[in-house]
């Protein structure tokens, strides 16, 4: 009996490395890459990476542009991608991470996805108060009455934000910043601490401690936060309030692929 040739089966695997290697280099290349730029990217033989750009072309996991001779990624790619992350469900990502934070401060927890017009509340876990305090599941939090829109807001392009914050901002309560220049000033604050509180905005005593999640382009996509009474979320809040809420943005953030 033939003994298996460890020399081809190595040979094969480097292959195998190469190959997604090309692909993660083109995945992460806004434009074309030829075969010269690919090869130094890559530090191997221009050869060698022709040869594995003619299979990938030949399979459909990238396409050359004929007047230019350079490569990017194909429409089977995207579509593996698309399917992968289709299998990423945000709730089900965050719940673990929602638990530990209610575990940790005792306070009720919140999940919204960002919509066009607000932030839309996934999930509530209640906290352990004798009075349960919390956002209904299904409610739409506007982007300018609440902690959970500021933070999305301030995560956003200033393009972006500017264009969903309106002329004239209906107040919630007496305390909604209604100014559209002081609220753009005041997101801007938000986008350099990285967190957002909103005492009183949305309804009085009521306050919220959020951050923004991000999906693997870096896109703000959620938030996540404490909802509780003004007394229990101060202004400013508890520095251990804040590292919580920011450690389990990050492991969400993390596991739908985001690198910061």
């Amino acid at each position: 009996m033939m003994k298996p040739d460890s020399t081809n089966k190595k040979d094969t695997i480097q292959s195998v490395a190469l190959a997604l290697q090309v692909l993660e280099t083109l995945a992460d290349t806004s434009g074309d890459m030829g075969v010269t730029a690919l090869a130094s990217a890559l530090g191997t033989t221009k050869s060698r990476i022709h040869r594995h750009l003619q299979t990938l072309v030949s399979l459909g996991y990238i396409s050359r542009n004929p007047q230019t001779e350079r490569y990017r990624i194909g429409t089977r790619l995207i579509a593996l991608g698309q399917a992968a992350s289709g299998f990423t469900d945000l709730t089900s990502v965050a719940q673990p991470h929602l638990r530990t934070l209610r575990d940790r401060t005792g306070q009720a927890v919140s999940l919204g996805d960002i919509e066009s017009n607000g932030i839309r509340i996934l999930q509530t876990l209640h906290g352990n108060m004798e009075i349960e305090v919390g956002v209904r599941p299904g409610s739409l939090l506007g982007f300018c009455t609440s902690a959970q829109g500021k933070v999305a807001l301030a995560s956003m392009t200033d393009e972006k934000m500017q264009s969903l914050i309106p002329e004239k901002i209906q107040a919630a309560t007496k305390y909604t910043i209604t100014d559209r220049d002081e609220l753009i000033s005041h997101v801007g604050e938000i986008a350099k601490r990285g967190w957002a509180t909103a005492p009183n905005e949305t309804l009085l005593g009521l306050n919220a401690l959020a951050c923004p999640i991000f999906n693997s382009e870096g896109e703000p996509v959620a938030t996540i936060a404490l909802v509780s009474l003004t007394q229990h979320i101060e202004t400013p809040p508890q520095p251990e309030q804040v590292d919580a809420v920011r450690e389990a943005a990050a492991q969400i953030s993390r596991e739908l692929g985001y690198t910061p």
